[in-house]
């Protein structure tokens, strides 16, 4: 019986290390959306094209999602 235990807690504990280490990301640029009447200015992680349209990796409050790039009204992003 203690040798299960035993057997147990180890893969527990290496299982608890293999996971994915998150990295935190840094914002590539700003962008400006107005949400609710009001300015809001957004962090964006990442520019991309997509079918001829581009799109940013928008942060709060897009949820970290890729939204197109004519639901913000500025940005300093490079495309």
């Amino acid at each position: 019986m203690k040798n299960i235990i035993i057997s147990t807690l180890i893969c527990f504990s290496l299982s608890a290390c293999s996971g994915p280490v998150l990295e935190k990301q840094q914002p590539v640029c700003q962008a400006e959306a107005l949400l609710g009447g009001q300015t809001q200015t957004v962090q964006i992680y990442g520019v991309r094209e997509s079918a001829h349209q581009t799109e940013y990796k928008a942060g709060y409050p897009f949820n970290w999602r890729w939204v197109n790039k004519s639901n913000f009204t500025w940005s300093n992003c490079p495309k």
